[in-house]
């Protein structure tokens, strides 16, 4: 996988799965605040082993994670994948770079006419989503990084 949008977008893929094979959401925490109930009445996570704030904290913090928001937060950053698309300049007006993002740059007129305003692909905004995947294997490193 070479592309960093294909990469992102099989990252979201993989995530949103999980997300619908989870318990509906939306999830919220019970009345004694230990454990994280599903839309359905399932108990999705206890927190017995926990304490205090910390119980609390990471009950709300699960339910707040439940699978509609996952979806959303993916359908979110999808939308951004996709309006950073590489474009390639075409041969008259060819510099030493290949393809920009017009998304991403202050001014995108600038991008044919002036070197110092391009943006190249991957933007930084491409490479900011793809940071919480660098441990994945197919993750390009250096090559990716903001």
């Amino acid at each position: 996988m070479s592309d960093i949008a294909d990469f992102l977008r099989a990252r979201y893929a993989e995530q949103q799965a999980l997300a619908l094979a989870a318990s509906p959401g939306p999830w919220k925490a019970n009345h004694e605040d230990d454990e994280v109930i599903a839309v359905d009445g399932i108990t999705v996570a206890e927190g017995f082993a926990l304490g205090g704030r910390q119980l609390r904290a990471t009950i709300d913090h699960i339910a707040t994670h439940n699978p509609a928001a996952v979806i959303a937060d993916l359908d979110a950053k999808l939308a951004l994948v996709d309006m950073h698309p590489p474009e390639e300049i075409d041969e008259c007006s060819r510099r030493p770079w290949d393809t920009f993002t017009v998304q991403c740059a202050s001014e995108s007129w600038k991008v044919y006419s002036d070197a110092e305003n391009r943006v190249e692909y991957p933007c930084r905004t491409l490479r900011l989503l793809a940071r919480p995947f660098a441990g994945h294997p197919d993750h390009k490193g250096e090559e990716w990084a903001p």
